[in-house]
């Protein structure tokens, strides 16, 4: 205490000796705004014009020099209390005396001063309506939960943004305390770029307290309009903000975007001075921008982003807001709640037919306000209770399993199960399934390989003997995390996949399970998650991390080849989809795009021709001496597949938009992007044909080729088949509500399909958004079988043999076979 006294002085005296501003901070017990008689004041409270920092005295009194660039007197409000978002008071002329009334919050806090707060960003509103259920659901989640704060970490989005959004989110209707910063596109027109948010929302620096955590807010660099603040200003105050801090108190940094990719986070004045925060016991750096879903550890420092929380990402990330559960030394784990789902459940298995034994209990269920407890389930034959009350075992934020042993005297017999989950805020979930127990399961016999996406390095799935529907599910099994867009595998009988690891809590893996029945073989760790394709050659399976890692693992045994990291960019994420063919694997992304032999890791050759652009969905093609690459709202790319010389870019009518994969059919590419159906010649680029859509196709699906459609997803209409001579529309066949959104910029109500449709004899099959895997007749685009799973599926299907594999977001893997 003496100490800080001491720095305290020591900062006040460089400045002239003046009462430019007094007040006292206090508790406000009767929610009034004055500092009654009576009232208890707040003593040891920090206090700041901007520039200088001071801490209250005994009776609650602060006095403050004030300083050229003033603007604001404010505090860092104390762990335990909050303001109705009047943490600061704007400088108004003719006033030199400001008090701060607090109210009591307990905010969840522990004993220990453990807590837990919501982040949230990018929500953009200047073009949106309709946000009351995705605010009610981190209003219900903080109530529910006992969140201690709401911190927003920018571009609420030009004048009408500003404008709208504290109406939508403040501390009063949220009920919870809620913080917001600067980003980019809220620098907007004025004498200076923060002076409309200053005016609705405060101070663009400031820090606050909870638990035993001390947070910083700190504002954009620069946007869309220039700030009136500095680096310097910046600078100047977070040194004498830090100095009133208790050395090794735990820091935690909100900013829109990331300070540095380096392990050291200085923060730098104009003039020469710095900060390390490191040395200030810096925990993790907070921040959006990106609109991606992302977590990094640099060096002891956590880097954290979180992606829109109302509509899909840029780079195709769920829609969600961040929980941060903090504990009493500032650590903390991370947990996404995915927007719009209230109490959906589902009976994933068993559906239709179950064989004798044990029966596997696959139930997928999500609620955005709260967390399940728990899931219980009973089986029922003629409405009596063969199995009461038997509880099912968590294995992902979506999935509960378990085993149900039903004896072989059932067999043929039709039984019920019922499924209850008890959520944490007392609410419950019902969901019920009929089933006729079989004596014998059915037999999966796996045929050819499935290397690449859609099969082949082409993206063009070989002809694939008839499945007719409908289908029997064979087995299902759980990986333990959840699994995003890559798609299953085959190789020599088994299935291949690889999982996310959102939350950096190590659960990114590759998984090889048992053709004929699932079983875990071996799965292999990694270091962050693997959001897209995976790919097999020469024996060794190949999968690219978010941090830009490629490894390449013996498939057989799960042992590591050799790894590499690859010169890809700090930001964005690396999420593209890689390829295999012929002793090579190409990888990477712009800069960081390479080509390495499959058996020894060593580099052939490396793109010096086009760079990264934001995060990018689609998967390399590679073909007739071609390797076709994407960079996001920049281009796509055609380079030379054996010296990764750049040939061509196309870029116009939308092409810039690059979800969707190339399927390569000799000398043409089939794609499509934004709203538009594309034909282009390979070796070149050029644009063939082109046919403009009445809707969104901002999506990962590669179209299918048949004898007479071209068939594809789209981010709001379901499937959609063009005839492959006129290009006219010939069927659209609408499918269920994502259940999670992932398109860009797509809000709820899309019927999504991110996925590539693969045909078996004159079916096409298809995953979507909303949990659903479809079979359709391919000549009328009628649902002739549908299988839900009640969790999103972003990763095509696989076919080999007399199996159809899927996977979906709870991390379940589904096998299903004919009859």
């Amino acid at each position: 205490m003496k100490k800080t006294f001491l720095i305290s002085c020591l900062l006040v005296a460089s400045f002239p000796v003046m009462a430019a501003y007094t007040g006292h901070v206090y508790v406000d017990k009767n929610k009034n705004g004055v500092f009654d008689k009576g009232e208890k004041p707040m003593s040891g409270v920090k206090v700041s014009d901007g520039l200088n920092v001071v801490e209250t005295a005994a009776d609650g009194s602060f006095t403050l020099p004030g300083h050229a660039g003033e603007r604001f007197i404010f505090i860092t409000t104390p762990s335990g209390y909050k303001t109705y978002n009047r943490h600061y008071h704007k400088i108004e002329d003719k006033q030199a005396s400001y008090d701060f009334g607090l109210m009591p919050y307990d905010g969840g806090l522990g004993k220990d001063g453990s807590h837990k707060y919501i982040h949230i960003a990018d929500t953009e509103i200047f073009n949106t309506k309709n946000h009351d259920e995705w605010v009610n659901n981190v209003r219900d989640y903080a109530a529910n939960e006992h969140a201690a704060f709401i911190i927003h970490t920018g571009d609420i989005c030009y004048e009408k943004g500003l404008k709208e959004h504290i109406k939508l989110m403040n501390t009063e209707n949220m009920d919870c305390p809620v913080f917001y910063c600067i980003g980019n596109h809220d620098l907007v027109k004025g004498k200076y770029g923060e002076e409309l948010f200053e005016n609705i929302y405060g101070p663009v620096y400031y820090s606050f307290d909870a638990g035993r955590v001390h947070y910083i807010v700190t504002p954009m660099a620069g946007g869309d309009h220039a700030p009136g603040y500095t680096r310097e200003d910046v600078y100047l105050w977070l040194k004498n903000d830090l100095a009133h801090v208790k050395p090794g108190t735990p820091i935690m940094v909100f900013n829109h975007d990331l300070l540095t990719y380096d392990d050291a986070f200085v923060f730098k004045g104009d003039n020469g001075g710095s900060i390390n925060l490191n040395e200030h016991n810096l925990k993790a750096w907070v921040y959006g921008h990106w609109h991606i879903n992302y977590m990094k550890k640099q060096g002891d420092v956590y880097s954290v982003s979180t992606a829109t929380l109302d509509k899909g990402g840029i780079d195709h990330s769920t829609s969600a807001f961040r929980v941060m559960h903090v504990d009493k030394n500032g650590d903390f784990t991370s947990e996404l709640r995915y927007s719009y789902l209230d109490k959906n459940i589902c009976i994933a298995s068993p559906a239709g037919t179950a064989f004798a034994n044990r029966v596997p209990v696959t139930v997928n269920v999500y609620s955005s306000a709260t967390p399940v407890k728990e899931v219980v389930y009973s089986c029922l034959q003629d409405g009596k209770a063969i199995l009461k009350n038997k509880k099912l075992v968590q294995a992902t934020d979506w999935t509960w399993n378990g085993d149900m042993p039903l004896s072989a005297k059932y067999q043929g017999k039709e039984l019920t199960l019922q499924v209850t989950a008890r959520f944490n805020n007392g609410e419950t979930a019902y969901a019920e399934s009929a089933f006729i127990v079989r004596p014998e399961q059915v037999k999966v016999s796996l045929g050819a390989d499935w290397n690449n996406l859609l099969g082949t390095s082409t993206h063009v799935a070989p002809v694939c003997p008839p499945l007719e529907a409908p289908l029997q599910l064979a087995w299902t099994k759980n990986v333990g995390a959840n699994i995003y867009m890559t798609s299953p595998l085959v190789h020599n009988g088994r299935v291949y996949i690889a999982s996310v690891d959102e939350n950096l809590k190590g659960e990114g893996h590759v998984y090889a399970l048992a053709g004929e029945d699932g079983e875990i073989l071996w799965s292999y760790p990694v270091r962050n998650s693997i959001k897209n394709t995976i790919a097999i050659d020469k024996g060794v399976v190949f999968a690219q991390d978010a941090q830009g890692w490629l490894y390449a693992i013996d498939a057989e045994t799960g042992k590591l080849c050799w790894e590499k990291q690859l010169p890809v960019n700090g930001l964005p994420a690396l999420i593209d989809g890689l390829v295999a063919n012929d002793g090579i694997v190409y990888a990477g992304t712009g800069k960081g795009l390479g080509a390495y032999e499959a058996r020894t890791g060593k580099q052939l050759w490396k793109n010096e021709d086009w760079g990264q652009g934001e995060g990018t969905t689609t998967t390399l093609t590679q073909g007739n001496g071609l390797l076709i690459g994407s960079a996001q709202w920049r281009a796509l790319y055609g380079n030379d597949a054996k010296t990764g010389k750049k040939l061509w870019e196309a870029s116009d009518n939308g092409l810039r938009n690059r979800g969707s994969s190339v399927a390569m059919h000799g000398s043409l590419l089939y794609l499509i992007s934004n709203q538009s159906f594309f034909i282009l010649e390979a070796a070149t680029g050029k644009v063939i044909v082109r046919k403009p859509l009445p809707y969104n196709v901002d999506v990962t699906s590669t179209p299918l080729l048949t004898d007479k459609e071209i068939i594809f997803g789209s981010a709001e209409k379901g499937l959609i088949a063009l005839d492959n001579e006129t290009l006219e529309e010939k069927w659209v066949c609408p499918v269920g509500a994502g259940l999670v959104y992932t398109s860009p910029y797509i809000r709820k109500g899309a019927a999504t399909i991110e996925t590539s449709p693969v045909l078996a004899g004159k079916t096409v099959y298809v995953t979507a958004s909303d949990g659903a895997v479809y079979g359709i007749n391919k000549d009328d685009g009628k649902i002739i079988w549908k299988y839900a799973t009640g969790a999103p599926i972003f990763g095509s299907v696989a076919v080999s043999g007399n199996a159809l594999i899927a996977a979906d977001f709870g991390g379940n893997v589904y096998t299903f076979c004919t009859r």
